[in-house]
């Protein structure tokens, strides 16, 4: 087994021994199965950048090549012009179902309610990671709490930038922080803060944007504490949301539409369908 890994992927011994202790269950599995694997990695991105990504994702060797390249090819259908340059920058996504319902939910959720105009191509090019990896109820979930709470407009692809817009069209110093500030929210502030510090940012929100509204800061802290926190939102209202179920209807009818277009190969086994479709989260 190791013999092959160094054959087909130019590995030294230390890759085979990552390997098996990162995906134990890879010992069981056959010589011929593994030698497949690993070759259709080399045919599809050239020996040295498999190693590499074999390197970063040992996952690549545990998994059906079907996995990954039904990964590509979804990038593909979705506009994505160069499918290999995502998977170059993160092997990580390859490991993921992206027929998932949770998955096109997410990226539909970031065309809808971004401020700024996002394909579908642009949204997995910029946050697959967290279309990926991050549950709807979490991401999707969250960006309709923000819309519901009139703060969309605070979303912003950079922070830095968007707070040194602000002061440049103020007259201000772009380096200063400066009274009134927006308090402005990134995807990634979204997709993965713990509950408390999103929470947080959502209430600091709130009660800035009271402040520009009537300049009355007693009127901000009751404004931020009548505000049900997100998990309050996602346990109740959210679900009950037209919103939150058009896009669940519409991620579900995404599924099986692009599984319609793939190669009769590429598609889903009736298991598969009914699974998790998961994958690695690093």
């Amino acid at each position: 087994m190791e013999a092959v890994v160094q054959q087909e992927l130019g590995a030294n011994r230390q890759l085979w021994v990552k390997v098996l202790r990162s995906k134990p269950r890879i010992a069981s599995c056959s010589e011929a199965k593994l030698r497949q694997r690993a070759k259709a990695l080399v045919v599809e991105f050239g020996k040295e950048e498999a190693c590499r990504m074999v390197d970063a994702t040992t996952q690549l060797l545990a998994i059906n090549t079907v996995v990954w390249r039904r990964a590509l090819a979804m990038w593909q259908q979705c506009g994505v012009a160069d499918p290999r340059a995502v998977a170059h920058s993160s092997p990580c996504l390859l490991g993921y179902d992206w027929l998932h319902a949770s998955r096109l939910a997410n990226l539909r959720a970031l065309q809808q309610w971004l401020p700024w105009e996002v394909s579908a191509a642009q949204a997995i090019e910029r946050y697959a990671g967290y279309v990926a990896s991050v549950a709807a109820e979490r991401l999707a979930g969250r960006l309709l709490y923000l819309e519901q709470l009139g703060l969309l407009p605070l979303l912003v692809a950079d922070k830095l930038a968007a707070r040194q817009e602000w002061r440049l069209q103020r007259g201000l110093s772009v380096s200063k922080r400066a009274a009134g500030e927006p308090v402005f929210i990134t995807v990634r502030d979204v997709a993965i803060s713990e509950a408390a510090k999103f929470d947080s940012l959502v209430d600091s929100a709130l009660s800035q944007q009271q402040q520009d509204d009537d300049g009355l800061s007693s009127s901000s802290s009751s404004s931020s504490s009548s505000s049900p926190s997100f998990e309050v939102f996602r346990k109740g209202r959210l679900l009950q949301l037209p919103a939150w179920k058009q896009l669940l209807a519409q991620a579900a009818a995404d599924v099986v539409e692009l599984e319609r277009k793939l190669p009769p190969e590429l598609r889903r086994v009736p298991a598969e369908a009914k699974g998790g479709g998961g994958g690695c989260a690093e």
